[in-house]
């Protein structure tokens, strides 16, 4: 059975999450656990039950027999979830998409949450509706993207959608040895990148025979290529190196480049997830961004 933790105060973006729960919940054997993080200082918790009810009374309509439970946790939120999801397989995050000014002074919640959190963290943007168009990964040149390949498989094999493999590349920057310049031949620099791009393609196919797989080499930016196909898919996923907002701000982050700017979810997995979702004993999690 699928443990899933949501976390909801009732906002427009919660709303969002909580519908994508609730298709996924539907899609397998789950258990959902309603979490709302609230202040220890707050004073009245009246509006944050009710906003927990809420949250109740529609899944219960939505799944008759779907197992519900309710938890309100005080503290940090980042912390918070992440401890109560550290035996999950996915947090969801709830998103208001063109507003990362609003975000940040909310202290980043979402990437911190996919920089401390054990599970993926999947983020739900505000209106989010379900579409039927393939589930898109981005390939990396290095093992970051290991986790996020076979989670990326496991939901277009759940959904029935089919898979897209993206793999982006750009020249190196020459190098310079005794004052001659030394470039890299560009068909050379092309064949090495269809041979990543066609080793995760074989990989998938070998764990889902009858998955519907596509693969697009796209000569540009990580995030750029995968923006690309942001109106084209039901979920684009990405790996992650854990570095946190500071770092991926320096260092540069593809979910941190693309989280406010696509129009679907996204999901941002860790490197080598050991379990895929809907496995005995797997579960997941779903929160809202308190930004909204």
């Amino acid at each position: 059975m699928e443990r899933i933790v949501l976390g909801y105060d009732g906002s427009p973006a919660a709303v969002s999450a909580l519908n994508w729960t609730a298709a996924r919940a539907g899609r397998r054997l789950a258990k959902v656990d309603v979490v709302l993080v609230s202040s220890p200082f707050a004073t009245d918790r009246r509006p944050g039950l009710q906003s927990l009810g809420d949250a109740e009374e529609f899944l219960r309509a939505r799944l008759p027999g779907l197992e519900v439970e309710l938890h309100r946790l005080e503290g940090a939120v980042t912390e918070s979830i992440a401890t109560s999801a550290e035996d999950a397989d996915l947090i969801v995050v709830g998103i208001n998409p063109g507003h990362p000014i609003r975000a940040a002074a909310a202290g980043w919640t979402p990437l911190r949450l996919s920089a401390r959190a054990t599970p993926p963290v999947c983020m739900i943007p505000l209106g989010w509706i379900p579409a039927n168009d393939p589930v898109t990964v981005g390939v990396a040149s290095d093992d970051s993207s290991d986790g996020a390949v076979l989670f990326a498989a496991d939901e277009a094999a759940q959904t029935s959608t089919g898979l897209r493999l993206v793999h982006s590349w750009l020249m190196p920057t020459p190098s310079f040895e005794d004052g001659t310049v030394i470039a890299a031949p560009p068909d050379a620099v092309i064949e090495d990148h269809r041979k990543i791009l066609e080793h995760a393609v074989q990989r998938v196919a070998r764990e889902h025979p009858t998955l519907s797989i596509r693969s697009e080499l796209v000569r540009d930016s990580r995030s750029a290529a995968l923006l690309r196909f942001d109106g084209r898919s039901s979920l684009i996923v990405v790996g992650s190196h854990r570095r946190g907002v500071l770092i991926g701000s320096l260092l540069g982050s593809v979910g941190q480049e693309i989280m406010w700017r696509a129009e679907c979810p996204i999901c941002i997995v860790p490197p080598r997830v050991a379990r895929n979702p809907g496995s005995p004993g797997a579960s997941s999690a779903a929160l809202m961004d308190p930004a909204q």
